[in-house]
């Protein structure tokens, strides 16, 4: 019993939408569970004391309110939410005036009203809630006060018609101001979040992905790569002698020297492709459906770029350059061993004179020894 209630509570709840939309999912899940069964019972509860119009009305109510769950549930997408929201808003709003109208039970149908407020403001949000609250106001204040002489309209005093609508704007207006404070609380959490993540994912140096954040690109592109079967590149680049910059400039100057750099790096690559901090003075490029072959091509263009206009560092004018290596991702080789075979390809350029680009394809000699591998 419980795992079906559980199993209809959550019914339309995906993990990959956001959790604000999950809870919405959620409460018109329950909302439309508890209008569906009051509306069925208060029918059934009319039809005993032979009050059919009303009986009639209250089931139709039941019926629409199942109607509004299920279709968010059977159509899975922001289009039909918005549609099982509407058709639920308008099926309160609709129920409330006809119980305004005919008074319902011993004259307490315009209690219902209440019910109108809260609901709007948080499924329809602020704004259109808003809206949506002053037709409704407005369609009330007309049947209370411009059918005075109606026989179909049901009789109130005076005096209750104002209190009523006076409340009843008292309890949107709290309504409203409390669906404004929330999502500007959740707008707000919802841009901290977004930040905390970035700052997780990116250098603060030079607002390029760090680490953490090429490696989860690097997952992704090989994800990817498996299932269309197209490879792509690697290349990690490392600046020439950087230690003797931040020795000579200190390492405050060493920073932008490293920022003109990315920004360098970023201006020649193509809109798909991915660039991060690796670590220190070095740098990652993901190139997306790219052999190596492509790599090494758009990578002597960078180095080029590089190599020819000098950084301006404090007033002075610096010459920079980068070695780069580069190794093929394919099916047959995972993201550690490609990461692996384009270092293994740096440290050949470095050995073999800098400012160059190797590709792992190129070297045909043994791994490096240690003492290599340490060089920069």
């Amino acid at each position: 019993m419980l795992g079906r209630l559980k199993q209809y509570v959550f019914s339309g709840v995906k993990s990959h939408y956001k959790d604000e939309t999950n809870r919405r999912i959620i409460v018109v899940n329950l909302f439309a569970a508890v209008g569906m069964s009051i509306t069925f019972l208060l029918g059934i509860r009319a039809f005993i004391d032979a009050e059919y119009s009303l009986s009639t009305t209250l089931f139709i109510a039941s019926i629409v309110f199942a109607i509004s769950q299920r279709l968010q549930v059977r159509f899975s997408s922001a289009t039909a939410r918005t549609w099982s929201i509407t058709l639920l808003i308008s099926c309160l709003m609709v129920l409330t005036l006809l119980l305004i109208i005919t008074g319902g039970k011993d004259n307490t149908g315009p209690l219902w009203m209440y019910l109108v407020p809260p609901v709007t403001m948080f499924f329809a949000g602020f704004v259109r809630g808003l809206l949506a609250l002053i037709a409704f106001t407005v369609t009330c204040a007309i049947i209370l006060f411009g059918f005075n002489d109606a026989s179909y309209v049901a009789d109130y005093t005076y005096a209750f018609k104002t209190r009523l609508l006076y409340s009843f704007l008292t309890v949107s207006f709290l309504s409203a101001f409390y669906e404004y404070s929330r999502q500007k609380s959740y707008d707000t959490a919802l841009y901290l979040s977004e930040q905390f993540e970035r700052q997780a994912k990116h250098d603060h140096l030079t607002n390029l992905l760090n680490r953490r954040g090429a490696q989860q690109c690097l997952d992704r592109e090989y994800a990817r790569m498996l299932r269309s079967k197209r490879p792509f590149s690697v290349a990690i680049a490392d600046v020439d002698r950087f230690k003797s910059i931040n020795d000579t400039l200190g390492h405050e100057q060493g920073d932008e020297v490293l920022r003109q750099i990315s920004e360098k790096f970023n201006a020649r690559l193509r809109g798909q492709d991915i660039l991060g901090r690796w670590g220190g003075e070095e740098f990652i490029f993901i190139f997306t459906d790219t052999d190596e072959a492509g790599a090494v091509q758009a990578l002597e263009s960078i180095k080029e770029l590089l190599s020819k206009a000098p950084l301006s560092v404090n007033g002075k004018e610096i010459h920079v350059t980068s070695s780069f290596g580069v190794s093929e991702v394919s099916a047959e080789t995972d993201i550690s061993s490609a990461i692996r075979r384009a270092d293994q390809a740096l440290y050949y350029a470095k050995d073999n004179g800098r400012n160059r680009v190797c590709a792992i394809s190129s070297i045909n000699s043994s791994p490096f020894s240690s003492s290599t591998s340490q060089q920069v």
